[in-house]
């Protein structure tokens, strides 16, 4: 039986992260290593953490340094053969963590196992994520950060993209996945519960800041992106990605690529000119010689 280690940041989230932990105690798969990072909490957090005493991995932080660095930290420190990141205000069904792990033993070309999920507290429904699919993964995630991976392909990636602190780095972290040639499975269980809050949350933010993350995720996949087949069409010809994407793709290939092409250009029009000037230089020695 493989471990699973539960990677479980916490940043002011006292008032949930004990649901989030028991909910990872009430699995019905056992081999679990708990390792929950303390990110420099403000409030009660550390106290509520430290009740649990062996049972979880406490790491404690003295200063604040965010979801990117929390989640990077506590994987590098767990000893699980799979991993799966939970933040510290969502909760588990009993069964995920079996469902998934059998999926990731019976299948070794998948390599991100993921679910059905709903949403809880501000909002109570179903969370319509439509399936995975790469032609619309590339421009709309469809997997939550609360996903089953090998450490190993953890380790091979280079964890969680420091350049993503505003926000996607789950999503950077999948495309990173699937560019090392990971398939992706859905369990077509409700078994994650995602909360919503009153406030608005870091997704939310991220949400609002669509072009600048759309623009790092390219710069971060560029090969994956260019060699689908539908990138540039959909980057210049639906309103959705226009909007979204194609600012990124003008400023950061398309103007280099243009450069580049207008560089061939004046070269290939150099070498002609050259050509025809050589070519002239010929005639003129022919004919000096011939008379």
């Amino acid at each position: 039986m493989r471990k699973v280690s539960v990677i479980i940041p916490c940043y002011n989230q006292g008032e949930y992260v004990a649901e989030a932990i028991n909910s990872v105690f009430n699995q019905t798969y056992k081999n679990i290593e708990i390792v929950v990072f303390n990110d420099a909490s403000k409030d009660n957090s550390r106290k509520i953490i430290k009740s649990f005493g062996k049972k979880v991995v406490f790491i404690d932080e003295k200063e604040n340094h965010g979801v990117i660095y929390a989640r990077n930290k506590a994987i590098a420190k767990s000893t699980g053969e799979y991993i799966l990141p939970l933040d510290a205000d969502d909760v588990i069904e009993p069964t995920y963590i079996e469902k998934a792990v059998k999926v990731l033993d019976e299948k070794p070309d998948i390599g991100i196992v993921y679910c059905k999920a709903r949403m809880f507290g501000a909002e109570n429904k179903e969370w319509n994520l439509p399936p995975f699919l790469l032609d619309k993964f590339l421009y709309s995630n469809c997997i939550f950060c609360s996903a089953l991976f090998r450490k190993s392909d953890f380790v091979a990636v280079g964890g969680y993209n420091e350049n993503m602190k505003e926000g996607w780095e789950d999503w950077d972290f999948w495309l990173s996945l699937i560019e090392k040639g990971v398939g992706v499975y859905r369990i077509e269980d409700i078994l994650f519960n995602y909360r919503r809050h009153f406030v608005q949350s870091r997704t939310d933010r991220a949400d609002s800041n669509k072009p600048l993350l759309y623009k790092k995720l390219f710069m971060n996949h560029i090969p994956l992106y260019l060699n689908h087949n539908d990138f540039f069409y959909k980057a210049f010809n639906t309103p959705v990605v226009k909007k979204e994407v194609k600012v990124s793709v003008n400023i950061n290939h398309i103007k280099m690529l243009e450069k580049i092409e207008k560089k061939i250009y004046k070269l290939r029009k150099k070498i002609k000119q050259s050509i025809l000037l050589w070519a002239a230089l010929l005639v003129l020695f022919l004919l000096y010689v011939c008379i």
